[in-house]
């Protein structure tokens, strides 16, 4: 059975600009340099978390971890739901969907927080498994990962379409086919060093898996 498995931040959840103005508010705050545009942001942004906010800046034993998050989240929450869903996503999943091919929602957000982002963009879960995690520091998927391939059978047919270096982290781990699109939280330079197909929409991706 052929399954598709999206990351959601950046890749269907189009929250790339408001990840931005939030970390650039928790760098000011703690008097460290901004970032001067989206692309820095993307140039920089990674996972583990805590390696990318040491990047930034941040110094854990001035601020610990755990308050920089918190802080960060604080910013981010409530306004993401007022963010929308990236432009092609929609006509995505209603396709797949017509097309009876298991989808599931996979993200490093916590699953409270994912489950009320998704209702906000007016996406039934239905026809969606969603995994998410339980705290908010989005250490990794790759947990989530492995328990969701205990609901697949060994000869179905993944694709984990993602728009990061750890979604394709993730997608190794599952013996997943991986695609990687432009459009969310990391620049397209980078996300080339995978050697998977880097495309530039959802719509590219649905063609590459029919294909």
């Amino acid at each position: 059975m052929k399954r598709i498995v999206w990351d959601w931040n950046g890749t269907l959840f189009d929250d790339v600009e408001l990840c931005f103005h939030c970390i650039n508010s928790v760098l000011t705050s703690h008097h460290c340099q901004p970032l001067p545009d989206v692309e820095a942001y993307r140039n920089v942004f990674g996972f583990p978390i805590e390696d990318y906010y040491r990047e930034l800046g941040f110094d854990f034993s001035v601020t610990p971890f755990s308050q920089l998050a918190k802080e960060y989240m604080e910013l981010y929450q409530k306004k993401s739901y007022q963010c929308c869903l990236v432009e092609d996503a929609q006509q995505v999943l209603s396709q797949v969907q017509k097309d009876k091919i298991h989808q599931t929602i996979l993200s490093a957000s916590k699953k409270e927080y994912l489950d009320r982002q998704i209702q906000a963009v007016g996406l039934s879960t239905s026809s969606l498994d969603v995994y998410g995690i339980q705290d908010i520091y989005a250490r990794s998927k790759l947990a989530l990962a492995r328990e969701y391939q205990k609901t697949c059978r060994p000869d179905d047919e993944i694709w984990f379409i993602g728009d990061s270096l750890h979604d394709h982290e993730v997608a190794d781990a599952l013996g997943a086919h991986c695609l990687l699109v432009t459009t969310g939280h990391q620049s397209r330079r980078r996300l080339v060093q995978s050697g998977v197909p880097v495309l530039d929409s959802l719509k590219e991706c649905l063609e590459v898996v029919y294909g």
